[in-house]
């Protein structure tokens, strides 16, 4: 694009300059940190970053008119650092940088200072959604995820689907094999007509898929993956909005592990759980237990239909006898 091109190392001051000019006017005012910000943090340590040679210097950018009026740091799909000298903000040069980024670099996703509304607002009128992921950095910093915006659609799979293969390929990559079916042997199991194989389209591209049972108005989901490539980025959230919409009318039911601090994988658990609530998923109050392992009972109505789903457990065992939930409430004291 005009005016874009790779950053050279005889660009290391200009890039160091306008980097620690945006830290200081952007971020200074939220931390307050002198010794940090106009000590530990100067032009010289951090031109040196973009040396000839470097990582930093080969994954960045600038933008020069005759002067380098800003910068952006590109590592696979994700944007680094975007930063424009400050007397230049406000003339699309952000907004170009970030395009160039996203058409010509493929990136798609960034961390932005959960105090940084103004650059949030930017990002957002750019395409991009908050994920609700949040990381905290050198433990006092808080990020939050951003994506570019997808287009997601789903479509049911037949087993003669040319992507099939894709689909395979993505079912082997998420689920480990003792908790694995092949997508053939799960078009076998539903035979009857009561199962769904849904692919999570992204911009025409297939990047995940859900299993999904149904009973009634029960609508069980088997199995939901995300390939691996497109994970983090708000499809997952997206997709499960989308499958309300694709069975009006209908509970959804999902399980997940249940919370156990003596597990060591107990923080996994918190997030997968913390997922499914945050989008739209009510726990039951009724569990599960199969392979060793406790499982909450979720439903995308807060009136779950406990009976319709005991019911709906007598047919999955006539379809598929392994790994039949068994529900059971605890007795609260």
């Amino acid at each position: 694009m005009e005016f874009i091109r790779p950053a050279l190392a005889t660009d290391a001051s200009r890039i160091a300059e306008i980097i620690i000019t945006n830290y200081r006017v952007n971020f200074y005012p939220f931390f307050r940190n002198d010794s940090f910000y106009f000590g530990e943090l100067n032009v010289m340590d951090m031109a040196t970053e973009y040396a000839e040679g470097t990582d930093a210097l080969r994954s960045t950018y600038v933008y020069d008119d005759g002067v380098v009026k800003g910068i952006i740091r590109i590592s696979g799909n994700e944007i680094e650092k975007l930063y424009i000298e400050p007397q230049f903000q406000s003339q699309g040069i952000g907004a170009r940088l970030l395009d160039f980024a996203v058409n010509e670099k493929k990136a798609s996703w960034l961390w932005v200072l959960e105090y940084n509304t103004r650059g949030i607002s930017f990002y957002h009128k750019h395409g991009f959604l908050l994920t609700g992921e949040k990381i905290i950095e050198d433990e006092w910093v808080p990020l939050l995820k951003m994506s570019k915006a997808q287009e997601i659609q789903l479509r049911i799979i037949t087993q003669n689907s040319p992507d099939k293969a894709r689909l395979e390929a993505i079912n082997e990559e998420a689920f480990p094999v003792n908790e694995r079916n092949s997508i053939d042997d799960l078009f076998a199991s539903g035979g009857d007509g009561n199962l769904d194989i849904i692919g999570i389209y992204t911009d025409d591209e297939l990047s995940g898929f859900f299993a999904v049972r149904k009973f009634g108005r029960i609508r069980y989901m088997a199995y939901f993956a995300v390939c691996s490539e497109k994970r983090s980025m708000g499809i997952g959230s997206k997709a499960l909005h989308l499958l309300k919409d694709f069975y009006p009318c209908c509970q959804i039911i999902n399980e997940f592990e249940a919370p156990d601090e003596m597990d060591e994988n107990n923080a996994v658990r918190l997030r997968r759980r913390d997922f499914y609530l945050r989008n739209g998923f009510c726990e039951t109050g009724w569990y599960s237990f199969y392979d060793d392992t406790e499982f909450v009972i979720a439903c995308s109505d807060a009136q779950f239909d406990i009976a319709e789903f005991q019911k709906f457990i007598v047919y999955l065992n006539s379809i598929v006898p392994d790994h039949i939930p068994k529900p059971y409430q605890k007795n609260i004291i």
